[in-house]
C-alpha cells in the first residue's frame, strides 16, 4: 500500500504534515505533484496518470486542491479508477466553486448566509446590492484565504471593490450580507472520515474583519452545538465530501454555513488540541 500526497506550490502545510504522520507509520509514501499531473489514454484503451518524477500508482490519495490545475482534474479521475480517493473528484471541484456550493447547500435545504449569483456587470452587482442592502460582502467564486474577498458599506465602496476583483479576469460574483453580529468572527469545523475533527473559533485581526489565519487572524478552541454539529455533518453530506471545512457563522437566527472547503488547512489548529489530527486525516483517507 502507497498513500499519495497531493502537493501543490500553494498548498504546503498539509502535505508536510500528511508526510510526517506517513513516516511515523512507516506507511510507503508517494509525494504527487498536482501542477504537473496529467493522464494518458492508449489506443487500446489501456491508461496511466504521471507528473514530473514520473509513472503515479498508489492505493490512496490525500486530499487535494484542484482549481487552476485543470489537467489534474483528468488525471485524478483516472486515478480514482484504482486509487481511493477521500473526496470525489466532481466534489473537490464543487467545493472550489463558491456559487456551485451555495446551489448545492440550498437543494438540499442546509441554511446558509444569502447568497446572489452575477455576472461581472456592475450595473447588475449594483441592483443586486441595493436589494441586499448594505454593508454587504463580494467574493469572486473561486479563490482561498480570503484573497478574492472584499466588503462594501455603500455604493462608491462597492464600485471599488468590483473594480478590484474584476481586475484579476473573467469569472462570476457572489454578493452576501455581511453578518454585523459575528463581524471578524467564524467558526471553522473540520470534519475527516465523515467524523469532526476540530472546531475553532477564529477573530481577526487588528484593522481587519476578515477572519483568516493567513490573514492574521487568531484561534481558540470552541465546542459545537448539537444544531451547529448537524449543520456542519449536513453540508458535508450535501457536497458528498468525506474530508471538509465548513466555515460557520453565529447570527442572531442561529447558525449559518458561510463556506466549505474541500482541503482545508488543519495544521493551524494542531497546537490546540492534544490528538494528532494529520493522522486522524491520514488514517481516514486509507
Amino acid at each position: 500500500m502507497t498513500f499519495g500526497v497531493a502537493r501543490n506550490p500553494v498548498a504546503t502545510n498539509v502535505p508536510s504534515s500528511l508526510l510526517t504522520a506517513a513516516a511515523r507509520r512507516n506507511i510507503p509514501v508517494r509525494v504527487i505533484d498536482i501542477a504537473s499531473l496529467g493522464a494518458g489514454i492508449r489506443a487500446d484503451g489501456g491508461v496511466s496518470v504521471a507528473d514530473e518524477q514520473g509513472a503515479v500508482e498508489v492505493s490512496s490519495v490525500s486530499p487535494y486542491l484542484l482549481f487552476g490545475y485543470p489537467a489534474a482534474i483528468h488525471a485524478l479521475r483516472v486515478l480514482s479508477w484504482s486509487a481511493r480517493l477521500p473526496n470525489p473528484v466532481d466534489s473537490a471541484l464543487l467545493a472550489d466553486d463558491k456559487a456551485a456550493t451555495a446551489e448545492r447547500l440550498a437543494r438540499a435545504g442546509v441554511p446558509q448566509v444569502a447568497t446572489e449569483i452575477c455576472p461581472f456587470d456592475l450595473v447588475q452587482a449594483t441592483r443586486i446590492a441595493a436589494g441586499v442592502g448594505y454593508p454587504l460582502v463580494l467574493k469572486r467564486t473561486h479563490g482561498a484565504q480570503g484573497r478574492w474577498v472584499r466588503r462594501a458599506d455603500d455604493l462608491d465602496s462597492l464600485a471599488a471593490a468590483f473594480a478590484e476583483l474584476e481586475a484579476d479576469g473573467p469569472g462570476a460574483l457572489i454578493i452576501q450580507p455581511e453578518i454585523v453580529e459575528s463581524r471578524g468572527h467564524t467558526v471553522r469545523a473540520v470534519i475527516t472520515g465523515g467524523k469532526l475533527l476540530a472546531a475553532t473559533e477564529r477573530t481577526a485581526g487588528p484593522d481587519e474583519w476578515r477572519s483568516n489565519v493567513a490573514g492574521g487572524a487568531t484561534q481558540s478552541p470552541t465546542e459545537l452545538t448539537s444544531e451547529e454539529l448537524g449543520l456542519v455533518e449536513s453540508a458535508a453530506g450535501a457536497m458528498c465530501l468525506s474530508h471538509a471545512g465548513i466555515d460557520l457563522v453565529r447570527t442572531t437566527r442561529g447558525p449559518r454555513v458561510l463556506e466549505v472547503n474541500g482541503c482545508p488547512d488543519f495544521t493551524s489548529m494542531q497546537p490546540y488540541f492534544e490528538a494528532d489530527l494529520a493522522g486522524a486525516v491520514l488514517a481516514a483517507s486509507l
